[in-house]
């Protein structure tokens, strides 16, 4: 939950709930008639996940969709700007909808109170213990909010929104719910039990009929606390906050909720629902049901895994036993969930510990729908769309697009690079897939497979040569970097060979006679360095480029590989300077943050980790990069590897 949600149940709560029936006298109104000088959205984008003291005289406006008159809301009041951007404010008071009430118009005055982006929302107030918002005192309230004398309707501030459409930009807003009910599990239970308590609420949870489902926080305070749940089918209305990524609806009165509707049946679950669900145990007596777009036939996934798809999205299915003589591309399974588990491997969301050959309460708990069904459709996208958007587990076709130069003609086999001469993606074969050896084309077109990811990078995953074998259309000129070394120039390698290339500088300065190593390995060239054996007990050595013009371009970036060997502590910066002119102690050098390979211990890595991009829009003219190894034998003696180093600007930065 929310912290600014979270019911804070300690023994000073007068005030916090009304024992007698009252009058709120009418208040007087003297519009201040200010005008906004930042929009919420824009209040978002200068805010941080750190406190951030607001230092302009700026006014931000919103039109209030919370209310705490039915005790479930506390000490905030959440609002929407005039683009329906929600935000919360922190207030130390009681009732504050007397004051600020649903639809009433509000300028927050800016200066000297704290932003926070916590848990994916905006958050405004004071600050609280030097590291988070905190609420405004009650006597300085009216010196940040004003209150405007307009109300709107509150129809004109809900968002009707479905379960499956639930994201960051509802935080803090009045959202609708529609076609929803709550769980089969829960009716007969009330709104709040103290039995199923969590932080002085209680999470009950609503569901639609693709099985998407959300909790509904009831505080022990509400009025509406012992209501039982209502057993139909209608709609909800609430606040909409996150703790961690569980998403959670504050209704603010029992008004909130009309369920009077006949209940749907939720059987089959939604393979995108699914995938919303925590990890853990399933336990409840429902079903997936998809068709196979991707099986172990062809090789290009492990014999225990297929991809199942339907209309909401698509999953990985692991089984307990080996199903790539029983299970084909084309057929639809039904899978029943319980006793199933929602898991990830290398971040890719999977349904396991599916007993392909078991039963319960003696049905098959994998049942052959049909066999040999069409396949759906592939979604068109650019690289572009498929890397802005969320397609795990779905069949997509990449439009206009090409392998790389490099990895034209060469086994489809491995990571291979697509380009549509503007941004690149990656493409993965299985080295066991029946197709492994088959040559990636020379030409451009498009290309079917299987959206997923290793971890951070996204890739695509190959089904058969039928997937790419139509690329024969002509080619767009792949533009070149401002800057790329490989090492593949390098004609001599091995223990001793220093890296020596036009106008790189290689440098021990710390004295001794280690430098950056030229290796290779599995037909690869890079430059490795390690302080191991060498009897040097200080050592410090630079590799340095030559120098790199940046001007006449724009919105540069630096890419590079590192992979570690046995280490045993960080000794690896990545520096630039203007000023280098031979003897790296009298630069000029300012440290960049790059994402490097750590943590090897034992061994060497299995693979290279990508740097990240590296902003050098901020650089100008001509700069050189160092990659400065700082270690010692035998205390420090880290190996690492470095490769692919890029430097690419204007249009071309995602290649």
């Amino acid at each position: 939950m929310n912290k600014f949600f979270n019911i804070i149940f300690s023994l000073l709560l007068i005030g916090c709930v009304q024992d007698e029936d009252f009058s709120v006298p009418p208040l007087e109104c003297n519009d201040p008639n200010l005008s906004e000088t930042i929009s919420a959205e824009d209040l978002y984008k200068n805010s941080s996940s750190s406190a951030k003291l607001y230092e302009n005289d700026d006014i931000v406006i919103g039109y209030v969709v919370s209310s705490d008159e039915g005790g479930n809301i506390y000490k905030n009041i959440s609002l929407v700007d005039g683009s329906g951007h929600g935000f919360n404010i922190a207030l130390d008071k009681y009732d504050t909808y007397t004051y600020y009430e649903p639809g009433r118009k509000v300028y927050i005055n800016l200066k000297n109170l704290y932003t926070q982006i916590d848990f994916g929302g905006l958050e405004i107030g004071e600050l609280y213990n030097n590291t988070q918002i905190g609420r405004i005192p009650e006597l300085l309230i009216e010196d940040y909010l004003k209150r405007s004398c307009d109300v709107v309707d509150e129809e004109t501030l809900v968002k009707k929104i479905s379960l499956a459409d639930l994201s960051d930009d509802h935080l803090f807003t009045l959202i609708e719910l529609e076609n929803v009910q709550f769980k089969d599990t829960e009716i007969g239970e009330n709104f709040y039990s103290s039995s199923n308590e969590l932080g002085g609420a209680t999470n009950r949870y609503i569901v639609d009929d693709k099985g998407y489902e959300i909790i509904v926080r009831t505080s022990s305070f509400a009025e509406f606390a012992n209501n039982v749940l209502p057993d139909g089918n209608g709609t909800i209305r609430g606040i909409l906050t996150r703790y961690n990524d569980d998403y959670q609806l504050f209704m603010r009165s029992i008004d909130d909720v009309n369920m009077s509707g006949a209940r749907s049946t939720v059987n089959i679950i939604g393979l995108d629902a699914l995938k919303s669900r925590p990890e853990g145990e399933i336990s409840e007596n429902a079903y997936v049901e998809g068709i196979v777009t991707l099986s172990p036939k062809n090789g290009n996934i492990t014999d225990r895994n297929v991809v199942m798809q339907d209309e909401t999205g698509g999953i990985v299915v692991r089984f307990d036993e080996n199903v790539g003589s029983q299970v084909n591309e084309g057929d639809v399974l039904r899978i029943a969930l319980n006793g199933a588990s929602i898991g990830s491997f290398a971040d890719v969301k999977q349904l396991s510990e599916v007993v392909f050959n078991g039963e319960i309460g003696g049905e098959r708990i994998v049942t052959k729908v049909t066999e040999n069904s069409d396949m759906p459709d592939p979604i068109k996208l650019s690289i572009d769309d498929l890397k802005n958007g969320d397609y795990q587990s779905v069949l997509v076709e990449i439009e206009n697009i090409q392998f790389v130069t490099d990895d034209v003609n060469k086994s489809i086999s491995g990571s291979k690079t697509i380009t549509d001469c503007a941004s690149k993606y990656s493409v993965y074969t299985r080295s066991n897939a029946s197709f492994s050896a088959s040559k990636t084309p020379e030409g451009s077109g498009s290309i079917v497979g299987i959206a997923s990811n290793y971890y951070d990078e996204k890739q695509l995953i190959l089904r058969n040569t039928d997937n790419f074998n139509s690329m024969n259309k002509a080619r767009c000129s792949e533009p070149e970097p401002l800057f790329y070394e490989n090492f593949e120039g390098i004609s001599n390698t091995g223990y001793d060979v220093w890296v020596n290339l036009n106008n790189w500088e290689n440098i021990n300065q710390s004295g001794g006679t280690e430098k950056w190593e030229a290796r290779e390995y599995s037909d690869n060239k890079y430059a490795q360095i390690s302080a191991y054996n060498t009897g040097e007990t200080t050592m410090t050595v630079w590799l340095i480029t030559p120098e790199i013009d940046l001007n006449g371009s724009s919105d540069e970036i630096l890419t590079f590989q590192t992979k570690d060997a046995y280490n045993n502590g960080d000794g690896l910066e990545i520096l630039i300077s203007s000023n280098f002119t031979g003897n790296p102690s009298s630069a000029t050098w300012t440290a960049l943050d790059a994402d490097l390979a750590n943590g090897t211990s034992t061994g060497y890595a299995s693979s290279f980790t990508d740097s990240g991009e590296i902003d050098l829009n901020s650089y100008s003219g001509k700069i050189r990069i160092a990659f400065k190894y700082s270690g010692g034998d035998p205390s420090l003696t880290t190996t690492y590897q470095v490769d692919e180093i890029k430097i690419l600007g204007n249009w071309i930065k995602n290649l």
